[in-house]
């Protein structure tokens, strides 16, 4: 499953297996797969800071893992007024997103994606993130804000993002489903088991199930075979032509 760890902090530091993204970058940073980040102008950081500390952290923050990133940070600038970062990638993909924010204890910084309900976590800690679960809407974007948080004692920094791509269940075979013949399906990305039958659409929208037999822990295998020519006319279904999608339930 890919994901992208994405440096906030001042200057310059493309750190091993991080992308680093500056506060005045209003132009989009490519991180990679067809994925970007960068803010929205007129709603960038206040500044920076480059002596955070914060090092090392731990627990549900320890993908946050080159010492360097946690020291830096951009400023957020008041309790009213969002900080904008503009997430793009391939259109209607899910992902999960954590955020990881540094500094004195008893400073909070609010964060939202997509103008969902926000998240407030308290720096100092060196382990505490936010985490959503989101999806890049049919043209291609995301939006994630940030802001001073309730209750907080002073400024606070935004230091580090994680987006992880989640992928979809796919059914795939390399079998040409030719009628009366067995067939081998691989599914993938499913969180549990799928169940029989397998549902067959071709490329006129005709339809057919055949019943599975399910293995494995995933990826999954099911094994079944396409029905006679005169299976198919005895239950009345229509042929397949074309391509074909393949279905699995759970």
């Amino acid at each position: 499953m890919a994901n992208y760890k994405v440096n906030l902090r001042s200057g310059s530091g493309a750190y091993g297996g991080w992308y680093n993204v500056q506060s005045d970058d209003i132009s989009a940073v490519a991180l990679a797969d067809g994925w970007f980040v960068n803010y929205v102008s007129g709603a960038t950081p206040a500044s920076t800071s480059s002596s955070l500390g914060g090092w090392p952290t731990s627990g549900s923050a320890a993908w946050v893992d080159n010492e360097n990133v946690p020291d830096g940070g951009h400023r957020v600038p008041s309790s009213t007024t969002w900080v904008q970062l503009l997430i793009t990638g391939p259109a209607n993909t899910n992902f999960d997103l954590d955020g990881y924010s540094n500094g004195p204890s008893g400073r909070f910084v609010e964060w939202r994606l997509n103008g969902g309900t926000s998240q407030n976590i308290e720096e100092g800690t060196n382990e505490s993130v936010v985490n959503f679960s989101g999806t890049i809407d049919g043209s291609g974007e995301a939006l994630l804000e940030y802001r001073e948080g309730a209750g907080s004692s002073g400024t606070g920094y935004a230091s580090a993002i994680r987006i992880t791509e989640v992928l979809g269940p796919e059914v795939t075979t390399t079998d040409t489903l030719q009628p009366g013949e067995s067939f081998t399906l691989t599914a993938t990305n499913y969180a549990s088991a799928p169940v029989s039958p397998a549902t067959f659409t071709d490329s006129e929208g005709s339809t057919i199930t055949v019943a599975v037999t399910i293995s494995g822990s995933g990826p999954y295998t099911a094994v079944g075979t396409m029905p006679t020519l005169a299976e198919a006319v005895t239950a009345g279904t229509s042929l397949l032509f074309g391509d074909v999608t393949i279905e699995l339930s759970t």
